[in-house]
Order: structure tokens, then C-alpha cells, then sequence
């Protein structure tokens, strides 16, 4: 499927997918950064800079969000449409494939896929992520996240989403699998999203149900050696 014809009004038709449960896109934004950080402390590299890579970045909204927090940021994406609708400075988003992008062996400390692969055919997924595994640098890690299919109003939200017309949906278990299979290890998986709320206490709780297949989507990530 081509993003270039959702380009222009994304956020509007995300917004309209989320309205039967009462969320905003945001609050899936932040919880996502959040994870991101929390990895970010298993890195290995030397030094406190972190190179990232946001593969499917999309429009950049949550590219957007990390270049604050990261030292060197970077989106790509097939879609040219997309890109030309983040925000400024674009100088680092990029016209490209996840399964061919133009970046040499080990170039990136974490490269991430956020709710990308279900998109990506699954006769693709392997090479997907063999990809993502090459040019990430040794001691660096691969993250994803993606709906969980157990959770009912994850089916809700993707059923009636046009940006998920057609794809197929995979379990915590496919990605540990295909992660390993792409030859990463110390493999680390939680759920999140469980509740529609913010605050302290219902990070909290949530902290201690990551194990539980509940939740709305899963992170997981693994590490090359």
C-alpha cells in the first residue's frame, strides 16, 4: 500500500480511527518515546552519543519528537509525498525502502520500525529485517512496536483505520522470531498500553503487567553482537 495518497491528511484519518475509544494520537506518541528512552539504556556503544534511524518515519511525527532527545536523528521512508509534509528541518529525512536503504554496515546505534511491519508483506519481513540488522552497530539494537492482534480494541481501531486496510497483523511471537532469525539476541519484549490514562501511577501499573498479552501494542528489541 502507498502512503502517498494518506499523506495529506494522516493525522486527520488517525484521529478519526482513535475517536471510537477516546484517545488521541499523541498519547500513543508519548508512550512510544518512552520506551524508546527506556531502551536506550541497554546500548553497549562507547561514548554518550546515539545515532537513531526511524525507518517508515512517515510525515516525521515522531522523528519530530526524538530530536531533542537523541544526538543525531534520521527517518526514511518510501513515500516522498509523506516526508514533504513534516515539519521542518528536513535535511535528515530520506526517500527510501526499509528493505534497501542507502546507509553503510553498522551505521546506527538503534534503528526503528514503529508499527511498520505489519504493513511490510510477510514473504518481506525477513529481509525487512536482516536490513535493519545490518546497519545497526555492534552492541546497538533493532526496537519495534506493533499492535498487539489479542487485544480487542486494537482489532476495533485497525478494522475501521484506512491506513491498515489489508495488512496482517503479527503476534509478540512472530517478531521475537524473526528478530533471532535476523541474528539478533538478548531479545527483550513488554506490552503496554493497557490504560487510557495518563499520570505516574498508571506507568507504574503497567510496568508490572509488560508481561501480560493484553495490552494494546507490544515493544520489543534485540540486540547485535
Amino acid at each position: 500500500m502507498s502512503f502517498d495518497e494518506h499523506s495529506a491528511d494522516y493525522s486527520q484519518k488517525m484521529e478519526r480511527a482513535l475517536a471510537g475509544i477516546g484517545l488521541e494520537h499523541g498519547f500513543f506518541f508519548e508512550a512510544k518515546v518512552r520506551q524508546i528512552l527506556e531502551a536506550r539504556r541497554r546500548l553497549t556503544v562507547s561514548g554518550a552519543a546515539v545515532r537513531l534511524l526511524e525507518i517508515g518515519c512517515g510525515i516525521g511525527l515522531l522523528t519530530q519528537r526524538l530530536r531533542p532527545l537523541f544526538t543525531d536523528v534520521w527517518g526514511i521512508d518510501p513515500s516522498v509525498s509523506s516526508l514533504g509534509q513534516a515539519a521542518p528541518p528536513q535535511g535528515r529525512l530520506i526517500a527510501a525502502d526499509g528493505l534497501r536503504t542507502p546507509f553503510s554496515d553498522e551505521s546506527f546505534d538503534m534503528v526503528l520500525a514503529v508499527c511498520v511491519l505489519h504493513h511490510v508483506p510477510v514473504d518481506r519481513r525477513a529481509a525487512f529485517l536482516t536490513e535493519a540488522a545490518r546497519i545497526t552497530r555492534r552492541g546497538g539494537l533493532v526496537l519495534l512496536c506493533e499492535h498487539n492482534p489479542w487485544n480487542p480494541l486494537t482489532r476495533f481501531v485497525v478494522g475501521r483505520c484506512e491506513l491498515d486496510r489489508g495488512v496482517v497483523l503479527l503476534t509478540q511471537r512472530e517478531a521475537k522470531r524473526r528478530l533471532t532469525d535476523a541474528g539478533l539476541s538478548h531479545i527483550r519484549s513488554r506490552y503496554i498500553l493497557f490504560f487510557p490514562w495518563r499520570g505516574a501511577f498508571w506507568r507504574w501499573l503497567e510496568a508490572h503487567l509488560a508481561w501480560l498479552p493484553l495490552g494494546g501494542q507490544y515493544v520489543i528489541d534485540g540486540m547485535r553482537m
